[in-house]
């Protein structure tokens, strides 16, 4: 892949890192960069031994300042749309793989929304999370306002919103918006850690489970037995449930396949 505005680096066979790489901006999205995230989604998804993606950010004060203000105030954003409309660069965007947000710096704005399109997130103690988006007369389309409201409670979620002040990866930590703190030099080691735990499961399972819990989020639980019902009979025919038999009669680690 020829990018510009990102890295691409495979960490192992199943582990990949994405790199926001636009720092002198704070790595703020440009309509390039909401283009070669699509790119590196499509990479992601067609290799068959991946399960986990990393995306952090350069440098150590930004993870993501959003949305490039020099794009975003002309022609109401729509340069930054990504191909299904979305206005966070991963909104919309059907993906298979695990992903989990390492958080270097802040998240502000469209970067928080970036984030909260992942599946994890590992967050550095001093970086700050906010949606300033009313204080340049816009809105958090990017999913923002639906993600906060359905997994924070509903007053911290409008104060965050109508104010556009930040709340600390601690307080995002205690009220179960993100997944884990650690200091600035461990954010990459921890989010590694988490991809490791989660790549070491069963891939159809994690997908399948992951799912399943977007439907839950998304509100529409009435399909949601007869999803499960189906993804269960799909893991019982396929080869990863032979070999988790196998691997319990024999006593040692299975070797999933993904199929």
């Amino acid at each position: 892949m020829l990018l510009t505005t990102l890295e691409f680096t495979l960490l192992n066979p199943e582990i990949a890192q994405v790199t926001l790489n636009r720092p002198a901006q704070h790595n703020a999205y440009n309509a390039a960069m909401v283009a070669e995230l699509a790119q590196v989604v499509d990479h992601c998804e067609q290799q068959p031994a991946l399960r986990v993606v990393i995306l952090t950010g350069k440098g150590e004060k930004s993870f993501c300042a959003g949305a490039d203000l020099n794009e975003a105030l002309v022609n109401g954003g729509d340069t930054l749309r990504n191909r299904h409309g979305g206005f966070s660069p991963l909104q919309y965007l059907a993906r298979r793989k695990i992903w989990i947000a390492a958080l270097n710096g802040t998240a502000a704005g469209g970067g928080l929304e970036l984030a909260l399109q992942c599946e994890m997130i590992v967050a550095a103690e001093d970086c700050q999370l906010m949606l300033p988006e009313v204080r340049h007369n816009l809105l958090p389309a990017g999913g923002g306002i639906e993600r906060l409201m359905t997994r924070l409670p509903p007053a911290v979620a409008r104060e965050m919103l109508l104010t556009g002040l930040p709340i600390s990866a601690t307080r995002a930590l205690a009220l179960g918006l993100i997944n884990r703190v650690v200091s600035a030099e461990n954010v990459a080691w921890e989010a590694l850690a988490l991809a490791q735990q989660v790549a070491a499961n069963a891939p159809l399972a994690v997908q399948a489970c992951n799912a399943l819990a977007n439907i839950v989020l998304d509100g529409d639980r009435s399909s949601l037995q007869q999803q499960q019902e189906q993804a269960l009979a799909q893991l019982a025919q396929s080869e990863d449930a032979q070999e988790s038999q196998q691997a319990w009669q024999q006593r040692r680690k299975p070797q999933w396949r993904g199929r």
